[in-house]
């Protein structure tokens, strides 16, 4: 887990300086169907929902991160047609909201969860919130998750806003479906120089804690976190001049700097989300009763 460390120390320092918000902000009206706790479906339009899916980090701390993103939000503008007023929907009555495109065919999933992480102590602490994350991968365990965006400036001797695409940064959160709590691997609200050696001890129990419904995963907890290793360190050069590679491509044949970012970002944020997508699918295979 050394080359996690090495990552987010890269990491850690990269977002502090970034800035500006990318792509994808809130919309005036976009269709949805509002699942609620009590099993009424709400058909009809949001609000200003924020439905990004990536992110600038534009902060100087990681204090909170969901609320930052507005994943906390506590009320959402619902209406039944474009044109008819305003119903208040509070997340205590809200189970998922399913973003709709223009044909009605379902867009984007979000669902409701409280978190928990692991402190350095190795302990589970109750975070007290409740958000409403994007769902990455459905399953007995579903993986949501944020991907940050970092900028930085074109030049050492730059001292303007940081325009110069640099990478991306997934952060996951697993859950049990029949769990309403979502535990964080890598809980970036809490992450500094100080706790970074303590990665690995708080990945393993935020595994053990997610997935304790299943005891032939359980079992394999070691074995999966070798896995895991293995990606970051053997593999890891391969994975990198493979998406190097592939973004090298998009520099050369792209014309639009506007493009070649996007591109580049999104090729960087399928990398970043693809060990997670391998143990979920693991998960869901070993424990489909």
């Amino acid at each position: 887990m050394k080359k996690i460390t090495a990552l987010f120390c890269i990491l850690f320092s990269i977002f502090i300086f970034s800035q500006s918000d990318v792509y994808f902000g809130k919309k005036k009206l976009m269709g949805a169907e509002i699942i609620l706790e009590n099993g009424t479906i709400k058909t009809g339009f949001l609000q200003d929902f924020h439905s990004q899916r990536f992110y600038n980090t534009d902060m100087q701390s990681f204090s909170s991160i969901e609320k930052y993103l507005k994943y906390d939000t506590k009320e959402f503008k619902f209406k039944e047609e474009a044109g008819s007023a305003i119903q208040i929907i509070n997340i205590a009555d809200v189970k998922r909201i399913i973003l709709l495109n223009t044909d009605g065919s379902e867009r984007l999933v979000y669902d409701k969860m409280k978190l928990k992480t692991i402190n350095s102590k190795n302990e589970v602490v109750d975070l007290n919130k409740t958000v409403i994350l994007p769902l990455e991968q459905e399953g007995k365990l579903n993986l949501y998750g944020i991907t940050l965006v970092a900028y930085g400036q074109p030049s050492l001797y730059s001292t303007g806003a940081a325009t110069k695409y640099l990478t991306t940064l997934f952060i996951p959160y697993l859950k049990s479906s029949n769990n309403e709590y979502a535990y964080l691997p890598f809980d970036i609200n809490r992450m500094n120089i100080f706790n970074l050696g303590k990665l690995e001890a708080k990945f393993k129990k935020t595994l053990e804690e997610s997935t304790k419904d299943c005891p032939e995963f359980q079992s394999n907890i070691d074995e999966t976190m070798k896995v895991f290793e293995k990606r970051l360190t053997k593999d890891q050069k391969q994975m990198y001049y493979d998406k190097e590679e592939k973004k090298k491509q998009i520099r050369k044949n792209t014309k639009d700097k506007g493009e070649e970012d996007f591109l580049q970002m999104k090729i960087d944020a399928e990398y970043g989300i693809d060990p997670y997508l391998k143990l979920v699918d693991d998960y869901n295979k070993k424990c489909s009763r």
